[in-house]
């Protein structure tokens, strides 16, 4: 994983979606990228005609640190190194936990912080914050961790990524990133060489506050239903089982494998972790 984030597929992408990609596609694209989890899992010398690798992703945010990413990580990695951030066998400090409410104010306000993209170093401060809350939490409104020296933070397995020349070369490999709705970018890029990975907000989760940057309502899950099913490309389709995903994508006609898994963001504390269901939906 590079990051973690709300909704990602760090527990399954290796078992449940990457077995399933075709391996004779030109061009990978993820529609909701979010940290692009199930890309870099993947071991792109199995996919030995592919050509075009595409992330989208509507939150500017995301949009820009990917940006970033692709252009310039040892830009990026000069200016995290740069931050106040936890050290194991140091812990949190006065600088590192102000530094970090400082940069949530500043980059989840109301009116976005990013004037001009790429911009490498509100990039860092995102990353700075996605490492500092507990995982497949909301970084707008989620506290500040506090290690207290014990362990090294994922900020610092952060940096360590962009100080590896493997995964400079995964970034590298990133041939476009967009900022498009997820409609647009599948018309922008459908072709019978296609896939399309498709990881949206799950069913009555995206409607209210829980994404920062926009709600993903009933209707949107019901259009981007009806976009897959007109496509010539390849598509899987990431959700939790509800009824109305078996009406759009009846098991006679369309292939579901699915995979339990325990949900790291719902655990707590003295708590038993809950078991979701993952369901991925395929058109080939």
């Amino acid at each position: 994983m590079c990051l973690p984030y709300i909704g990602g597929k760090s527990q399954i992408a290796k078992k449940l979606i990457i077995p399933q990609i075709p391996k004779n596609i030109k061009t990978y694209v993820e529609t909701f990228s979010g940290m692009f989890w199930t890309y870099f899992g993947m071991n792109l010398d199995d996919y030995p005609d592919l050509e075009r690798i595409v992330y989208n992703d509507l939150n500017p945010l995301n949009y820009n640190l990917f940006l970033s990413l692709r252009k310039d990580p040892k830009g990026l990695l000069e200016i995290c190194k740069g931050f106040p951030y936890q050290k194991k066998g140091i812990g949190s400090t006065a600088d590192t936990r102000n530094f970090f409410i400082q940069s949530q104010k500043e980059l989840y306000s109301e009116e976005s912080p990013i004037v001009e993209v790429p911009n490498l170093e509100i990039a860092a401060k995102h990353a700075l914050i996605l490492t500092n809350i507990f995982s497949g939490a909301n970084p707008k409104t989620s506290g500040y961790i506090d290690l207290k020296g014990k362990y090294h933070s994922k900020f610092q397995s952060f940096i360590n990524k962009l100080e590896n020349d493997k995964w400079c070369e995964k970034f590298s490999k990133i041939t476009d990133v967009y900022q498009l709705d997820f409609q647009e970018v599948i018309q922008l890029l459908d072709s019978p060489d296609t896939y399309f990975y498709c990881d949206p907000p799950y069913w009555k989760v995206g409607e209210g506050s829980y994404y920062s940057n926009h709600d993903f309502t009933s209707k949107d899950h019901l259009r981007l239903a009806n976009c897959l099913k007109s496509i010539s490309g390849k598509f899987s389709l990431s959700y939790y089982p509800f009824d109305e995903l078996r009406e759009w994508f009846p098991e006679d006609s369309y292939r579901w494998t699915k995979m339990d898994f325990a949900k790291a963001a719902m655990a707590k504390s003295g708590q038993k972790q809950s078991i979701a269901t993952e369901v991925l939906v395929m058109n080939y």
